[in-house]
């Protein structure tokens, strides 16, 4: 059943998480199939990845829908 979630200490994760290649190729060997990411899998390992700031702007542009509001946000940008 689908339901709201609580979201106080609750983050966005984005694209690109980043990894040493041979944590993230040791993590991925041990990957189990409840891991969803990057991080899921290294935290699967007993790590705790880091959580850096963001921007809402810094979006995964994956559909078309996307693409468009990726050349809105860039038309309007400031310098």
């Amino acid at each position: 059943m689908a339901a709201a979630v609580e979201r106080r200490g609750k983050w966005a994760a984005q694209t690109p998480q980043m990894f040493r290649i041979g944590l993230l190729q040791r993590a991925l060997a041990h990957a189990g199939a409840t891991v969803t990411d990057e991080s899921s899998v290294v935290e699967a390992l007993g790590l705790a990845p880091r959580l850096v700031p963001g921007a809402v702007e810094n979006f995964k542009v994956t559909y078309p829908a996307d693409s468009a509001l990726a050349a809105r946000l860039l038309a309007t940008a400031k310098d």
